[in-house]
């Protein structure tokens, strides 16, 4: 049988409202970044409306993942990440990489990281996680499709940061030259329906953390994200019409020292029909070195869950670097691990 969870309390993930940000108003912005460290720091995940990307943006943007993921095998095939080292294009279903105690999750994507000029000097330089997007050819108008709604969330994403700036009582662009040249990534993932009375040897998505800063998820209305919270239960995050969901990675965890979460989470399509979602990841510079920014004024209050280990909070490290070595454990390709 498919793992339980119960239904969302809205006290699980609440729902922020962006709107008093946009009114010019210090002090209404200053209280919504307040609620956003509460949350952040209890939950690592939160609800926000009124975020100023259009229902007809999103709307595009699900067809447009609907559309790639009807095309035939074989044109997806085409782009296949499994083709480069960047991990960029096509990953198809039951899939990972080289880390053989995790389980293949039940999902297809494409996937694309801000573009990258034909001078870059990370491309010359034949940095790993550093190449050209792949874009089908049975579909030649994937590229204006996707990079319309990625324009548009990047600059959400942007905001996003300085409200979390604000909320950590860091003065503004602290976080952000972190992002000198981002690698901010778009996903149009795509997820069959599971059976009731299936194994649930492979979900949906195996629970798991961000290796990112944050991400902003918009999802369809056939739910299936869920979230483990302190209490070691899992707990479903269902659609909200209107709404994006935006959950903490292990980067904000570790610059904050542990004092916002990176939750666990996973996905599990009960719903019986085919179900889409689209998470935006805010990455830093491959070259962006990260340590805590922050002082935990109270490491006991880390709870254990947050205690995940996949990115180091004793030591400096360069994101780049352990970010392709995650990407090489988790996805099929041709990576380079840094040594």
């Amino acid at each position: 049988m498919l793992p339980t969870a119960r239904k969302l309390a809205f006290t699980d993930v609440p729902v922020i409202d962006l709107g008093p940000v946009w009114s010019g108003d210090a002090q209404a912005r200053r209280k919504v970044a307040d609620e956003i460290a509460e949350v952040c720091g209890r939950v690592g995940f939160m609800y926000i409306k009124n975020h100023r990307i259009s229902q007809a943006d999103i709307d595009a943007i699900f067809q447009t993942a609907a559309d790639f993921h009807n095309l035939p095998l074989d044109a997806k095939m085409e782009v296949s990440i499994t083709k480069n080292d960047h991990a960029q294009g096509y990953l198809h279903g039951m899939t990972k990489g080289t880390e053989k105690s995790i389980q293949a999750n039940l999902q297809e994507a494409f996937q694309i990281k801000r573009p990258l000029a034909d001078d870059d000097s990370g491309l010359l330089a034949g940095l790993p996680l550093h190449g050209k997007i792949p874009w089908p050819s049975a579909m030649p108008d994937l590229e204006p499709r996707m990079m319309a709604y990625y324009d548009k969330v990047d600059a959400l994403g942007y905001e996003l940061l300085k409200l979390f700036e604000l909320a950590l009582g860091m003065s503004e662009g602290t976080l952000k030259q972190f992002f000198k040249k981002d690698m901010n990534s778009l996903r149009l993932l795509h997820y069959p329906p599971q059976a009731p009375d299936q194994e649930g040897e492979h979900l949906g998505a195996r629970a798991h953390t961000d290796t990112n800063a944050f991400t902003i998820l918009v999802q369809d209305n056939n739910g299936g994200l869920e979230i483990k919270n302190l209490e070691g239960e899992w707990v479903g995050v269902p659609p909200i019409d209107g709404t994006f969901v935006v959950n903490v990675g292990e980067v904000l965890k570790v610059w904050t020292d542990g004092v916002l979460s990176s939750t666990l989470h996973r996905v599990i399509n009960r719903s019986g029909r085919e179900r889409y979602s689209i998470p935006f990841f805010m990455y830093p510079s491959y070259d962006a070195l990260i340590q805590p920014l922050l002082k935990n004024p109270d490491p006991s209050n880390v709870a254990p869950e947050n205690l995940h280990t996949s990115m180091p909070r004793d030591r400096p490290f360069v994101y780049g670097e352990l970010k392709a070595r995650s990407t090489a454990k988790i996805m099929p390709g041709k990576v380079a691990v840094p040594t």
